[in-house]
């Protein structure tokens, strides 16, 4: 998934639940719901193609066994969320939909997504089932807004022949991001990098600004000016910053860009990636594909030992002008119960209930269990915790590190964080003044 707040589409959709996520009716459930005095279509937008659609598949006989005689129709995302929630307005859009992490908190503002709480409340839906942190995102002013499809936090990926061939100890459990750095600078030889670094996507940088200190936005995404040009922030940006061009540990992204063999690590070009779980996943995932020792170590740790990470999410969410809303929550039920979450953790990211996690042993995994173990570092992304925040921080901050990366003569790090926390304040600004 790429783009700094699309960031590889998470995948996640969830299942079979009659009463809660542990004490809930199976598929073989004899409980039935029979709606006959409302609509009995509804309507679901997905992103994601054939392959999502395939996933969907898989879950839908579960739902209907529960809600007999219920259609569901499939469509596609409408092309843009103005159009989407303008839509949703006249009564004439999607009753369920996928949302990306980006966009839940904009919906929610716009008053277009239904309160989920209600439909939790009445179906004694056991919220403590999920792994702490998944349902951030979806959460909005102490309403519920959307649940986890799917997920993913950041980790390090290293070749475990290359580290020895240096003579470079494998990271250990709490390294910092100066033993980090330190590492990278000797496995940088023989024309390889020491890491492949994602050098402008805001959700991965985000983290190590906050480890080293500094911040993007206040904690409701209203404020950027004081904080993304802060001194601290600066500091923190500039050991970014370094990597790149002073230590040259990694390719800048348009250098990246210009090498033209994908997947650094994979290849052999790098010998650390940082990512999220995606490239192990599926058929063509690392664990069948790579033909080197490899190991993933968790994120590092920044000032005074602070542990930072990361989330990249995808969910479901309800229209506010559903027209059989008991109907559309039983999808969403479904596509983020144990079942749902059975088909999305396991083919597009991490599960997100605790049990989908026991049952599948993702904790004790070498790979999911050292993505799953970083979840509860993870905090809210600065590019999405508030309404506003993808275009005032997000954008804003992603053409900060683009320039600075890839343009020399774009002025110094103070200069070009600051001038851009002056752009991402008047977005903000014009968002909360136009109402």
């Amino acid at each position: 998934m790429k783009r700094f707040h699309d960031m590889r589409l998470l995948w996640a959709v969830l299942l079979v639940m009659g009463v809660a996520w542990g004490a809930m009716p199976t598929q073989a459930s004899s409980l039935h719901r029979v709606h006959s005095n409302a609509t009995n279509t509804v309507r679901f937008a997905y992103f994601g193609g054939p392959d999502t659609k395939k996933l969907i598949d898989k879950i839908l006989p579960a739902y209907h066994k529960e809600y007999k005689g219920i259609t569901v129709a499939l469509e596609p995302i409408p092309d843009s969320r103005v159009k989407a929630v303008t839509e949703i307005a006249a009564g004439t859009g999607p009753d369920v939909f996928m949302l990306g992490d980006g966009d839940v908190l904009w919906y929610a503002d716009k008053g277009a997504l239904a309160n989920l709480m209600p439909f939790v409340k009445k179906d004694k839906v056991n919220l403590k089932g999920y792994i702490k942190g998944t349902l951030t995102i979806g959460t909005h002013k102490k309403g519920l807004y959307a649940l986890p499809k799917d997920y993913s936090p950041i980790a390090i990926y290293y070749n475990k022949d290359m580290f020895k061939a240096a003579g470079v100890k494998f990271p250990a459990k709490k390294w910092t991001w100066n033993q980090f750095r330190s590492d990278a600078i000797k496995l940088t030889r023989n024309g390889i990098y020491g890491a492949s670094l994602p050098g402008d996507w805001p959700r991965a940088v985000d983290p190590v600004v906050r480890a080293l200190g500094g911040k993007l936005d206040n904690a409701n995404g209203t404020k950027v000016v004081g904080y993304m040009d802060s001194a601290a922030t600066v500091k923190a940006v500039q050991f970014w910053n370094d990597l790149f061009l002073k230590d040259k540990v990694s390719p800048t992204p348009a250098q990246a860009s210009s090498l033209g063999t994908g997947d650094l690590f994979a290849s052999e070009k790098a010998a650390m990636s940082m990512t999220g779980i995606w490239p192990s996943l599926g058929d063509t995932g690392y664990p069948k594909t790579l033909k080197f020792k490899w190991g993933v170590a968790p994120f590092p740790l920044g000032k005074n030992s602070k542990h930072v990470n990361t989330i990249c999410w995808a969910g479901f969410a309800m229209s506010k002008t559903a027209k059989n809303k008991d109907a559309a929550w039983g999808l969403i039920k479904y596509m983020a119960g144990p079942v749902g979450d059975n088909v999305w953790g396991t083919a597009n990211g991490l599960p997100a209930l605790k049990s989908v996690a026991a049952k599948n042993k993702v904790w004790k995994n070498p790979i999911s269990g050292a993505f799953l173990r970083e979840v509860k570092f993870t905090e809210l992304p600065s590019d999405i915790n508030g309404p506003a925040a993808t275009q005032g921080v997000g954008d804003t901050f992603h053409e900060a590190l683009d320039l600075m990366l890839n343009t020399p003569d774009a002025g110094t790090t103070q200069q070009v964080l600051s001038i851009e926390a002056q752009k991402g304040q008047k977005a903000i600004d014009a968002y909360y003044s136009s109402g």
